[in-house]
Formats: C-alpha cells, structure tokens, sequence
C-alpha cells in the first residue's frame, strides 16, 4: 500500500482525506501518514483523523513517502512543489473511483481527481493539477501544470491551459479556446475568446432592479 503524506490540513485536506478512505473501502491502496500545515488551528477545525507532522517547508520527508496536495493558494503551491522536487520527493496522483479518466489520457504525476470527474478521450495532463467535483475535460484538450478546477466547470474539447490557472465555480470553455498563464477566472463564466497570461477573466453586469407597484 502507498504511504502518503497530505499537504495542508484545511477544509480540502478534510475533502481528500473522505476521498481516500472512500476508495480503500473498495481497494485501499493509500495509507495516509500524516498532514503538513503551518498552522495547528487548520487541523483542529478541519477535525482530521490522521495527525500533524509538522510544517510544510520544515518537515522532513522520508524518500519512500509521496506527496498530495490539499491547498488553493496556487503561488504557495507552486513553491511547494520547487521544494519538494529539489528534494526529490514524488507526488503522486489520486482518482476518486467515481471519476472516468479515459484509457487514452496522458497523465503526469501529482494530479487529484475529485468525484464525478470526467477526463475525456485523447486530454494530456500536466502536473499537480486539482479537478474538484464533477469537473470535465472535453476530448483532446491540453492542461498544464499546478491548476485548480473547482467544481462543476467544464472545458470543451481542444481547450488548451497553460500553467497556475484557477478556474472558478462553474466557468465553461467554448471549443478551441486558448488559457495562458497566472490567470484567476472568475464564477459562472463563459469563454469565448483567448486569453493570455496574468489576468483576470470576469463580466461587470448594470443591473437594474424595477419595483412594480401592485394593482388594487
């Protein structure tokens, strides 16, 4: 069984760690050692069952434990994964048993599939990627490394992302669509054009609000 250590200790840690014993009910596959996080309060609230190792940077890894991630912040994530690299401690990736990754995937390492994840046929994925619940990748499409999908957003097919992309809650791609670099994308949008590097994607809406008076 693989021995795995958690990367942060919070309410997606808490997520994760329901996942994994979720799927070694059906096979157990992972063993969980333990979770790094700098702040003790985040493993309390969290309510965690397996204990605190100690800090994220200051802990020292055994070679034979992987890693997963549990954290949002993709600039702290990205320097944890540096970190962990250079000491050549491996990531490895999780995928819930209700997600479909089709047989014809490439998948790097240190990626999290949440439930009801749908990667179609012909995707190439990078690294340390999170795909939060029902989350889907459209047929031939191209990821990157160190993005976060939140749920319920969708990428049509041929969709091409670059690197530290966070995709809001239920953001969707039209087909062919190209995402750059360091992009936030905000909730409920739809892209329909390019968009290249350190920016934010979101619509300012005018709204007007009418009040009707009632008839007597």
């Amino acid at each position: 069984m693989k021995e795995v250590i958690i990367i942060g200790a919070g309410a997606h840690a808490a997520e994760i760690e329901e996942y994994i014993l979720d799927n070694n009910k059906i096979k157990p596959e992972i063993k969980i050692i333990g979770y790094l996080d700098d702040s003790e309060e985040n493993h309390q609230k969290s309510q965690l069952i397996f204990p605190l190792l100690g800090g994220v940077f200051s802990f020292k890894v055994d070679a034979n434990i992987e890693l997963i991630l549990s954290i949002g912040n993709l600039a702290l994530r990205s320097r944890i994964i540096t970190h962990f690299t250079q000491k050549n401690i491996k990531f490895t990736n999780f995928i819930h048993h209700t997600s479909r990754v089709f047989r014809t995937v490439k998948l790097g390492v240190g990626n999290v599939f949440c439930p009801y994840t749908q990667i179609g046929p012909n995707v190439v994925i990078g690294n340390n990627n999170t795909f939060n619940n029902k989350s889907s990748i459209g047929h031939n499409s191209i990821i990157g490394d160190n993005n976060m999908f939140c749920p319920n957003m969708g990428l049509s097919g041929y969709t091409v992302v670059g690197n530290s992309n966070f995709f809001s809650l239920n953001v969707v791609t039209v087909p062919n669509i190209k995402v750059g670099n360091n992009n936030v994308i905000a909730p409920n949008m739809v892209i329909e054009k390019d968009i290249e590097s350190d920016s934010v994607f979101f619509h300012r809406f005018k709204e007007v609000v009418l009040a009707i008076p009632k008839q007597e």
